[in-house]
């Protein structure tokens, strides 16, 4: 296989890998979500993520899938779309630039999906992942996010992790 083919295939794979992750966030496959990173991951969301470790520590996987579930299933419904990848592709390293639109809701009534502008937040920034092959698939390995701004019912962040915690008790 050529250089290029071989370049294809990684930006193919790396864009998978954002597709799943956003897929399985918004469709609650946690599986899903947790295949997109290799067992230890550097995480850097900044604000979101500071309080549950140092961006220069490495953490487990798992427990980063908890923080992630543990807002994300207070959500009736999110939609993740992550677009305009950008990619830097070297024998030493691979990475990934792509940006990101989310909506986070929480319904009035769970019944009836009609959402006025208290009962969405949403998250624009930018994902930054850094990848690494592992038993043939590119997992992130590093990943930074970069908030340019959110709008909407920030307070739906707090109580959807409220929610969380209502149904674990």
């Amino acid at each position: 296989m050529g250089v290029m083919e071989n370049e294809l295939l990684i930006r193919s794979a790396l864009i998978d890998n954002y597709n799943n992750y956003a897929q399985g966030l918004d469709s609650k496959d946690w599986d899903l979500v947790r295949a997109c990173f290799a067992d230890e991951v550097l995480i850097d969301y900044g604000s979101i993520s500071a309080p549950t470790g140092a961006p220069a520590v490495p953490r487990r996987a798992d427990d980063w899938l908890k923080i992630l579930q543990g807002v994300i299933n207070g959500f009736h419904i999110t939609r993740h779309a992550i677009s305009n990848h950008r990619f830097s592709i070297s024998a030493s390293k691979v990475s990934c630039r792509a940006y990101l639109s989310a909506d986070h809701v929480l319904f009035p009534n769970p019944e009836v999906p009609i959402i006025g502008a208290q009962d969405v937040v949403t998250v624009v920034g930018e994902y930054n992942n850094h990848y690494a092959q592992i038993g043939g698939a590119w997992k992130i390995c590093k990943s930074e996010l970069a908030i340019n701004w959110s709008s909407g019912n920030m307070a739906l962040l707090t109580a959807a992790t409220e929610r969380v915690l209502a149904q674990q008790r």
